[in-house]
């Protein structure tokens, strides 16, 4: 049977997500896990997240594990958003960072330059974390099904 979760709680994952984090919805109880990826941020204190790890890590097959976007992604979804700037010579200035070193900072650093456009962008980012998160759920269903039909 598909899972299905409230649209507050996709944003939520979403905005976890953004931030580096991994979650993990509990498919009957609807409860959610989140801690740091150990990849994403070495060191961190596993402590304080020990309980949250603890659960998951024991009961695995309860949860549907939502992961950040790789870097390549991230970057796909700046690209588009540059690519849907419809101002030509900003669309090119935004371009030309993305083609240079530490395109992410200095994506965000042009961002300071055109405070209309830095307030889409983090709608237009939000949008596609929620798409992103959208599409985890869709294959962790059908990976369900399929695991019901063997």
């Amino acid at each position: 049977m598909p899972v299905e979760i409230a649209s507050e709680i996709i944003k939520q994952i979403a905005e976890e997500l953004e931030m580096g984090m991994l979650c993990f919805y509990h498919k009957t109880d609807g409860s959610l896990e989140v801690y740091p990826d150990e990849l994403s941020n070495p060191g961190f204190d596993e402590e304080f997240w020990e309980e949250a790890m603890e659960k998951v890590e024991e009961n695995p097959g309860d949860y549907i594990a939502f992961e950040p976007m790789r870097s390549s992604e991230a970057f796909r979804v700046m690209k588009d958003f540059a690519d849907g700037i419809g101002h030509i010579p900003t669309k090119n200035k935004f371009n030309d960072v993305l083609s240079q070193k530490k395109p992410f900072a200095n994506f965000d650093n042009m961002l300071g330059y055109y405070p209309d456009l830095r307030q889409e962008w983090f709608k237009y980012k939000e949008e596609r974390y929620i798409q992103h998160v959208k599409d985890q759920l869709e294959t962790a269903n059908l990976d369900e099904a399929n695991e019901d039909d063997e």
